[in-house]
């Protein structure tokens, strides 16, 4: 694979992602690329993510960032995921295999939920303790 790959930090908020991306990007400069937020047909936890941020994508000057509100967790989260883009299915779930030798497979590759759904996510824990988030084109809407 001798292909650019782009690691993209990942911040998990509790509840407040927008308001800490916008301060980010009043600070450092930068806009925001993609923002999803969690409705009625698509949250997973509990009603309070409603209206929350599902999924962001932003860049701070010339490095992309992504991040997220996390309810499922007691206070702030300030452990830092990485997470990479896969042009496909198979690279995608080979990363996977390669992390998750000695780790953990979090999630398994599946669809995000909509309106993310162009896309498959999954998160694996490497046997160092890392956390990588590997997407890639969901099969089934290409």
């Amino acid at each position: 694979m001798n292909k650019k790959i782009e690691v993209i930090p990942y911040l998990a908020f509790k509840g407040n992602c927008e308001e800490a991306v916008n301060v980010y990007i009043n600070a450092f400069g930068g806009e925001i690329y993609w923002m999803s937020r969690w409705d009625e047909k698509n949250y997973d936890m509990t009603p309070e993510q409603i209206g929350k941020v599902m999924h962001v994508e932003f860049n701070l000057g010339s490095t992309r960032m992504a991040g997220g509100d996390s309810v499922d967790c007691a206070g702030v989260n300030t452990d830092i995921s990485l997470m990479i883009h896969m042009d496909s299915e198979a690279e995608a779930l080979q990363a996977i295999s390669v992390l998750a030798e000695g780790g953990t497979i979090l999630s398994p590759l599946r669809p995000h939920p909509e309106p993310d759904d162009s896309g498959c996510g999954s998160v694996t824990k490497d046997r160092f303790g890392f956390t990588w988030i590997i997407t890639c084109p969901n099969p089934a809407k290409q």
